[in-house]
């Protein structure tokens, strides 16, 4: 009898101790700027929205930025979803036409494929705000 209540107090204590290492859920709102850290570039300030083994999820905020002189290109496929603004993705490729998106447009960039994305009009005055998630490969 004292084993099982050993065993009960060891099985429970295990839980808890699970269930205190998830994370909560967490509703982050991106066209507040809110993530988990965030970081600026000349090229836009990026939120980290999630970060774990195997995806990461960012907001990427353009404005007045600066277009990059160079080519993204990822090994693995990431998605980009417009939810403010319009973006420019040019391609480096002339197998795949320049295309603007707007707001709910969501481009499916194939692993490899040189792109750069940029706000658009340049001159607009309210940012172009996009979330991609993509594979880390870790």
């Amino acid at each position: 009898r004292g084993r099982n209540a050993n065993t009960r107090l060891v099985v429970s204590d295990l839980m808890a101790s699970d269930e205190r290492e998830k994370d909560p859920p967490r509703v982050l709102n991106v066209l507040r700027g809110e993530a988990m850290e965030t970081r600026s570039t000349a090229f836009g300030e990026v939120g980290t929205l999630f970060s774990g083994p195997e995806i990461e999820c960012v907001w990427v905020r353009k404005l007045d930025e600066q277009v990059d002189p160079d080519w993204f290109e990822s090994d693995q496929v990431d998605l980009m979803l417009v939810i403010q603004g319009g973006l420019k993705v040019e391609f480096e490729s002339e197998t795949y036409a320049d295309t603007l998106l707007q707001v709910g447009d969501l481009l499916v960039l194939p692993a490899g494929v040189r792109c750069r994305a940029y706000r658009w009009p340049r001159d607009a005055q309210n940012a172009s705000i996009f979330v991609a998630a993509y594979s880390t490969g870790r």
